[in-house]
């Protein structure tokens, strides 16, 4: 399995891409500590890198990419996100899910974001069946460079034959840096 992980990672770094901006995050908890790198690429497209650790959970990294559309100030964007997640209390796994994001700019450096991924058991893998990942925050930008936001993320997954599980659950705070 730890070969397939070092692959995936080895091709994704291998990728000639294009960055217009790229923004590094970091959100946490009492018991939940994530991070995320969203690159912007050519053609309205972006890739994200994710990683989570959760006392209670375990451990989850993620990879996803995304077609991006603005309108006003609504900002869409759709796309599949792979998740593989190394839980404490359930078997480990690893899930396609389909989704995207959503921003809304509220206007004096205030946004709203929502994010939300469904992976139905065709496209979950090792004994996980089935996960969806729900997320909302809203953000105060500082300066071009600098942000900060609080949120509620909710991950749950499905399994075969044991009960299901909530990976995570809850109130966040963090920031964002681009560079």
């Amino acid at each position: 399995m730890r070969v397939k992980i070092w692959s995936s990672l080895l091709l994704l770094s291998s990728i000639s891409v294009t960055a217009n901006a790229n923004n590094f995050g970091v959100s946490l908890n009492d018991d939940v500590i994530s991070a995320e790198i969203n690159l912007d690429l050519k053609n309205n497209a972006n890739a994200v890198l994710g990683y989570i650790y959760s006392n209670d959970g375990g451990q989850l990294i993620s990879s996803a990419i995304h077609v991006a559309h603005d309108a006003g100030i609504h900002h869409f964007e759709l796309g599949v996100k792979y998740s593989y997640v190394w839980a404490k209390n359930s078997a480990s796994g690893s899930a396609i899910g389909v989704g995207g994001r959503y921003t809304m700019a509220l206007g004096s450096n205030l946004s709203f974001h929502a994010s939300g991924y469904y992976a139905p058991s065709v496209l979950s893998f090792g004994s996980v069946d089935g996960m969806y990942e729900l997320d909302s925050k809203i953000q105060y930008q500082l300066n071009p460079s600098l942000a900060l936001y609080t949120g509620y993320r909710n991950i749950r997954l499905r399994y075969d034959n044991t009960n299901n599980s909530t990976f995570d659950s809850g109130f966040y705070i963090g920031g964002y840096a681009r560079f």
